[in-house]
């Protein structure tokens, strides 16, 4: 029997390098062993990694240990390089099932003090996922070693895992913070014989070490740098970090070098004053960039302060607040926010600093870089502030705060510093986008993460303050949301204009059809790419946006009134049909008489059916048009955002199971009316304790589709029955409406059976946009972040991402294209980006044809969603098309093809 088929045991992770090493002993392969992955960690290939293996690396970079369990211990493994494509591709994650094949215990015999450890060369994925309610309890087998307890690599020389999606990011418990003990009775910073950095940059070369102390301030901090490559593990810490100081004399930089970076990075935050001893003076590196500080006063010194953990070791102190001499005149951390109505006209280039109201949450984005096989990673956020209807966009890279990052989310208040303005004109129009992009000492902060920073005192956050407590803030709010395809600035809506954006080449790159699944193969998790294709569009599918649980509810709900409300009729009419023919009975057999007439017309009106709600409907008449009443909705509706579907009062807010409150940013000083709003950047409510939504959503009516002509006789009936016009269509036609919701299909081009065709498949949650609500608050914040490298506790509740609602009318089209030589086709996604939505659309002025809505990205200005419908089969029959594909990867074989333009080929 060939090893495939043998049945997996249950062995205990406290036995297994027992029955692996006695399984190579006597030459016998182990059986599968199941077992649960609880974390995945990411390194660089060291210098003696196939002698300490017996592994060869080949291309490979990187090399990843991975931690698993059978629930009541755990044990850390690598993973042959041969398998790095498993993670590459998420497939290989933190909660996953396997089953572990072919397993090698490994010892370094070049090494006296070598541990054995476990190599994986074989793994299969079972069904489900392991969660854990506290996975960091979950003990190491009995005698495991320290490289299998620590957090440290099982091979090479580092001292230190990475990140498992980028290099910039602070990774492991080195990281955090050690709280020092603080000395209450004496004042160490008293009469400090310190030296100012200007004194220091002219008389370094001449003094001798060690230097006298420098006392500064903070002024800036840059992400960390990581110098890291393959095979060069004899440093342990390949880390880098830059840090602005000043004092009242200029500016200087400070460098961390090595283990000094994990050690301090975190505490030196900008604004912290820190006493620096036993450091090192060089020349500034000339080839260096640095920040724009708004610190015009200050002069910037060409000196550099290194700091080393020997050779001599360095010492960096933290001086606490209150034992800050005024003496010492530092200078302040200087900001230059920026509003929203001046960003259109701010110098390109500039730096600049924002602030606002997170409207918009984009998912995460790696791009691989051109020169290594690395990644970029960024997100783009939208933030609202007072001056303006248009959002700011913002490009967030990784700025080494991943917590912060982890946690911004919409509906919160976003501060990012020392931004970089970027203009970008965009087709023979040259029409102006603007966004701003980090810099290398960008820093972010969110609802949270505030603290004490200095931007607090800024003006620009007393005004958002005042905003916040308006109408308009809470319509905003209302508005939020996160995820699905995004792309800025826009792409222009003729294939002449798009070449002539890719600069002096102006060539594009056109990837034939059927390379397609080669590139789409090669993608990375998360990673994002734009290819170019090529065809004719062959199938074109419209479908409205996927009801969310709310929906589905609703609707079956709506369901059961309509079967209850058809049954009341029913019987409405058999009674008034008798009435009537009791009526004609009375009326031939009685006499003239004015008695037995007055009778009888109170017969009639006795016998005529009543509305069950008429009573409700004439008091709640009462009610709503009493003067009290009138006075109330009008202050409501001023005071009220107008959104869709009415005025934003007390009582829909709770129908939308939305209780947006305006948080209170800070205490103006000297103003009474600010500090009864103590609460400084509170972090809202993540639980929702109000009633479930109860908005019965704007039915669409279909347009370019199949129609049913039930709905006019079925109308006309109710009409004679005595019902009113608008009861009949809400009764009669609502099973129509849930019709037209399915997927309507129009056949261009009669594709071949056998004809290879690469399908989108199943539709991503966070392909499309969701709303976000503060019940779905940690929710939202997992679902927009990176794949974790530990197993995190699972939450307490079993909501998922399909349960958050979707932007009303957001609908979307699947187009197959046929590549020119009829041997393969694809299916892509296009979302029309409709008027006033989050997402930006080149123009919306055009004539609101299939193929101009292409061209374009867009609706057409004056077109509603519901008039969206098929083209006509003559409108896109042989038309050639340039395809602008923007590809995504969710992991695995989840790759989202999303058409951003579809240009004619004239």
């Amino acid at each position: 029997m060939s090893e495939s088929f043998v049945e997996p045991q249950d062995v205990p992770i406290a036995e297994l390098k027992e029955r692996v090493r006695q399984a190579e002993r006597q030459r016998q392969p182990l059986a599968p062993v199941p077992a649960s992955v609880l974390a995945v960690h990411r390194y660089l290939v060291g210098s003696d990694f196939e002698g300490e293996t017996g592994e060869d690396p080949g291309e490979e970079q990187d090399v990843f240990d991975v931690v698993v369990t059978d629930g009541l211990h755990k044990i850390k493994c690598l993973l042959s390089p041969k398998l790095n494509h498993l993670v590459h591709r998420n497939e290989l994650c933190a909660g996953c099932q396997v089953t572990l094949h072919d397993l090698t215990l490994r010892y370094n015999e070049g090494d006296v003090r070598g541990d054995s450890f476990i190599i994986i060369k074989d793994i299969k994925f079972r069904t489900g996922s392991f969660s854990s309610d506290d996975p960091g309890a979950i003990p190491h087998w009995s005698n495991a070693l320290p490289p299998e307890t620590g957090h440290h690599p099982l091979t090479g020389g580092w001292g230190h895992y990475l990140p498992l999606w980028n290099n910039e990011d602070p990774c492991g418990e080195q990281w955090e913070q050690q709280e020092g003990e603080e000395d209450e009775n004496n004042d160490p910073y008293a009469d400090l014989d310190r030296m100012e950095l200007n004194k220091l940059a002219s008389k370094y070369k001449t003094m001798s070490r060690p230097y006298p102390v420098v006392v500064g301030r903070v002024l800036a901090r840059a992400r960390v740098h990581y110098y890291g490559k393959p095979g060069r593990d004899k440093e342990k810490w390949t880390y880098q970090g830059y840090i602005e100081l000043g004092d009242s004399s200029g500016t200087a930089s400070m460098v961390l070098w090595g283990s000094t970076v994990p050690a301090l990075y975190k505490k030196l935050e900008v604004g912290a004053v820190v006493k620096v001893e036993n450091y090192t003076v060089r020349h500034s590196f000339a080839l260096r960039s640095r920040p724009d500080l708004h610190n015009n006063q200050l002069p910037c010194l060409n000196i550099e302060l290194n700091i080393n953990s020997r050779k001599p070791a360095a010492v960096v102190t933290v001086v606490p607040g209150n034992q800050v001499d005024p003496a010492w005149d530092l200078p302040d951390v200087k900001y230059n926010f920026v509003r929203g109505v001046e960003l259109a006209t701010t110098e390109d280039q500039a730096i600049v600093d924002v602030v606002g109201l997170s409207t918009f949450v984009g998912r995460w984005e790696r791009l691989r870089r051109p020169t290594c096989p690395q990644f970029w990673q960024s997100r783009w956020v939208h933030v609202m502030d007072q001056t303006s209807t248009k959002p700011v966009v913002l490009q967030l890279f990784a700025t080494s705060q991943p917590g912060i990052h982890d946690n911004i989310t919409a509906g919160h208040i976003v501060v990012a510093t020392h931004m970089r303005v970027m203009q970008s004109t965009v087709g023979r129009e040259k029409k102006k986008f603007v966004y701003l992009t980090t810099t290398r000492e960008s820093q972010v902060y969110t609802t949270g993460f505030h603290g004490s920073h200095g931007y607090r005192t800024e003006q620009a956050l007393h005004d958002l303050a005042d905003w916040l407590q308006s109408g308009k803030a809470r319509q905003c709010a209302l508005s939020a949301v996160i995820g699905g395809c995004y792309g800025y600035p826009p792409l222009p809506p003729t294939l002449e204009e798009y070449k002539a954006g890719l600069g002096e080449e102006k060539d594009v790159k056109v990837t034939p059809l059927h390379h397609l699944p080669a590139e789409l193969s090669s993608l990375h998790y998360c990673e994002g790419k734009r290819v170019v294709v090529q065809g004719t569009i062959a199938m074109v599918t419209y479908r409205p946006h996927p009801p969310d649980a709310t929906d589905r509810e609703q609707r079956q709900n709506n369901r059961q009134e309509r079967q209850n409300n058809r049954g009341q009729l029913q019987n409405d009419r058999e009674q008034l049909q008798n009435s009537r023919e009791q009526l004609r009975n009375e009326r031939e057999g009685l006499q003239n008489d004015r008695t037995v007439q007055n009778g009888l017309q109170a017969a009639s009106t006795s016998s005529k059916p009543v509305p069950s709600t008429s009573h409700d409907l004439s008091s709640s008449d009462e009610d709503i048009f009493s003067p009290v009443s009138t006075r109330l909705r009008s202050r409501s509706q001023e005071r009220s955002p107008v959104i869709e579907g009415g005025p934003v009062t007390r009582a829909r807010s709770k129908d939308m199971d939305f209780e947006w409150q305006p948080v209170s940013l800070l205490k103006r000083p000297g103003r009474k009316d600010m500090r009864k709003a103590a609460r400084v950047f509170e972090e809202p409510e993540s639980e929702d304790t109000g009633p479930k939504r109860k908005v019965k959503r704007r039915q669409r009516r279909p347009a370019r589709g199949p129609t049913d002509g039930r709905g006019g006789s079925s109308g006309q009936q109710e009409s004679a029955g005595g019902l009113s016009e608008e009861m009949n269509i809400d009764i009669e036609l609502e099973p129509l409406r849930e019709e037209t919701n399915q997927t309507m299909t129009v056949n261009v081009t009669q594709l071949p059976p056998a004809l290879p065709r690469l399908t989108t498949g199943r539709l991503h949650p966070l392909t499309t946009p969701r709303v976000w609500q503060p019940r779905h608050s940690d929710l939202a914040r997992e679902a927009l972040r990176l794949q974790p490298s530990e197993l995190r506790p699972a939450r307490q509740d079993n909501s998922k991402v399909e349960d958050m609602p979707v932007p009303n009318e957001e609908s979307y089209y699947i187009i197959t294209l046929l590549g020119l030589n009829n041997d393969v086709a694809v299916d892509m996604l296009f979302f029309p980006v409709r008027h006033g939505a989050h997402r930006t659309a080149y123009s919306h002025d055009h004539d609101g044809s299939f193929l101009a809505m292409l061209e374009n990205g867009g609706m057409a200005k004056d077109t509603e969603v519901t008039d969206l419908g098929l083209p006509v089969r003559e409108e896109v029959l042989d038309v050639r098309l340039v395809c602008v594909l923007d590809c995504f990867s969710h992991g695995g074989d989840n790759v989202e093809l999303v058409l951003n333009r579809a240009y004619r080929v004239r």
